[in-house]
């Protein structure tokens, strides 16, 4: 059996999507497949391959009085596989997960930020006919709004209330689609930690939502790459009040011109998102930047 799923990319709202705001989810054409099939009817074998097929995590799994163990030497990525394992046997006996052997593979670099976490899980909970963010929710923090993008093919906007999950697909085809562009920071950023350190943060929600959630609409319905920048930059303003952190094009590119720098996830690593009137590079291939993408390239626009 083989799954696939898309990675993502959080167009708006960063953090604030976990308290209800509402954001604009890209998904990505790069996706994470999962194979399924059969191995020792005692265990459970695992082995992870990243974009240039090298093996970067085996494990294999057996059940000891009744609980998953681990074979291998403890560590954090078999901790989460159990914990995912768990939550599957509730609904799934036990016995009937023993005997597969499972194998990801990544069609995007490990470190881009780009899903490699949730699109493992999404597919996990494809082979095991459970809710998978109910899945996810088991054993990470987060959203959501990763796995809103793993199966489908068109920018969203989605929006997780307190007992609800939203999702409307949206027109995200602006004019000047040309002149935005992804840039990989060569930095991954530790999603987990960052969530655990914005939720200590206190902060007026109401107000900070309104605004933000104002601007993503903006952004869907904007036509025009001057109010695009505006946009942008009032975002990245709101943002960096919330969690103290300098706007990137303050703190890292200030001598930029040709346009305005947007962070994207959570601030100071993975992708940027960048405008260029010229539609010249050549200022961060410079600065020693290489992955560079027009945002179409990477992702699924209308």
């Amino acid at each position: 059996m083989l799954f696939k799923s898309n990675g993502k990319i959080l167009l708006s709202s960063e953090y604030l999507v976990m308290d209800g705001a509402k954001s604009i989810a890209l998904p990505a054409k790069l996706t994470q497949d999962l194979s399924v099939s059969k191995c020792d009817e005692n265990s459970i074998e695992w082995q992870s391959f990243d974009k240039h097929n090298n093996l970067w995590y085996e494990d294999r799994f057996i059940v000891v009085n009744n609980n998953l163990v681990s074979q291998g030497e403890e560590n954090i990525i078999s901790e989460k596989i159990i914990s995912l394992f768990n939550y599957i046997s509730k609904t799934n006996e036990l016995k009937s997960i023993l005997g597969n052997k499972f194998i990801t593979k990544l069609n995007f670099e490990k470190e881009w930020g780009l899903g490699s976490s949730s699109t493992f899980i999404n597919n996990l909970a494809k082979w095991a006919n459970v809710d998978p963010y109910k899945l996810l929710f088991s054993t990470f923090k987060g959203s959501g709004y990763d796995i809103a993008c793993c199966d489908v093919n068109y920018p969203i906007i989605y929006n997780k209330m307190e007992n609800s999950i939203n999702i409307k697909k949206v027109d995200f085809n602006p004019p000047f689609l040309e002149h935005l562009y992804l840039i990989y920071l060569g930095k991954k950023q530790n999603t987990q930690t960052s969530i655990e350190n914005y939720l200590k943060i206190s902060f007026d929600k109401k107000y900070v939502i309104e605004k933000i959630n104002f601007i993503t609409n903006e952004f869907i319905h904007c036509t025009d790459l001057n109010y695009f920048e505006e946009l942008v930059q009032e975002h990245e303003s709101i943002i960096s009040k919330v969690i103290n952190i300098d706007p990137i094009q303050k703190s890292t590119f200030n001598d930029y011109l040709d346009g305005k720098i947007k962070s994207l996830g959570s601030w100071g690593g993975d992708f940027i998102l960048a405008t260029s009137r010229d539609n010249n590079l050549d200022y961060f291939k410079k600065k020693g930047f290489k992955n560079i993408f027009p945002l179409s390239e990477i992702t699924h626009i209308n």
